[in-house]
């Protein structure tokens, strides 16, 4: 049984994906970017209260309690798996269905992303990738190069990046930083303590600087969601 809390998220997460992305959905209901992060991310740290889900079903042309109610669209446990026979081990785990596709981008155009978004993609010479689940609709995607992130993200991994979540502490991010002279984005751990001020780090412990401060030049590009390493 699903609660009241997870129906109104997947509902919602149904919204922004009609609107577009987190920020059109902000835009929409009159809030910031980041507090729609905080109810609509898979990693969501506040519930959608009686208040605000009458606020985004107004938002949207929807009648009172629309939020509350289940709908056609796929929700948690339920209509979001592929169907599989059963089998007599437990080895095998029903896949989530992908959701749109994700296009493979370069270091520096992820630098440009969130300002120029689709209109830097050559729709007739471009890679895609099956989008993750828990990706929005401006998801791209990066393969990993160098060993600064080496003891989870081997080179050659392809990561999958949502400009639309707001990153939190122990996410993996993609970071540009105009002060050190380059479009290229950088991909780091983002640290956050009490009293310190926001660190990137790096997860190769035998990295020569393995933290930096996330100065005033640097902007987040997006949080990593996902990872795929393909054998061949």
């Amino acid at each position: 049984m699903l609660r009241v809390s997870e129906i109104r998220r997947e509902n919602a997460r149904a919204l922004r994906d009609q609107a577009g992305s987190n920020k059109a959905f902000a835009e929409c209901v009159g809030v910031e970017p980041p507090a729609a992060s905080r109810v609509l991310s898979n990693k969501a740290t506040r519930n959608i209260g009686d208040d605000f889900a009458r606020r985004i079903e107004a938002a949207f042309g929807k009648e009172d309690g629309w939020l509350d109610s289940v709908h056609q669209q796929a929700l948690p446990y339920e209509g979001n798996v592929i169907p599989m026979s059963p089998r007599s081990d437990n080895s095998i785990e029903q896949a989530p269905i992908m959701n749109g596709m994700a296009p493979l981008l370069s270091w520096v155009q992820a630098g440009a992303w969130t300002e120029t978004s689709a209109s830097i993609i050559d729709q007739g010479d471009q890679e895609f990738f099956p989008r993750p689940p828990n990706c929005g609709p401006s998801c791209f995607v990066l393969r990993v190069r160098g060993e600064s992130m080496m003891e989870v993200y081997p080179p050659g991994t392809l990561i999958f990046v949502d400009p639309d979540v707001q990153a939190m502490s122990g996410d993996d991010v993609i970071v540009q930083c105009e002060e050190h002279g380059s479009a290229e984005a950088t991909f780091k751990r983002y640290i956050e303590e009490p009293g310190q001020p926001p660190m990137l780090k790096a997860l190769n412990r035998g990295w020569a600087q393995q933290y930096m401060t996330l100065g005033p030049h640097c902007r987040i590009i997006g949080v990593v969601m996902a990872q795929m390493m393909l054998r061949r």
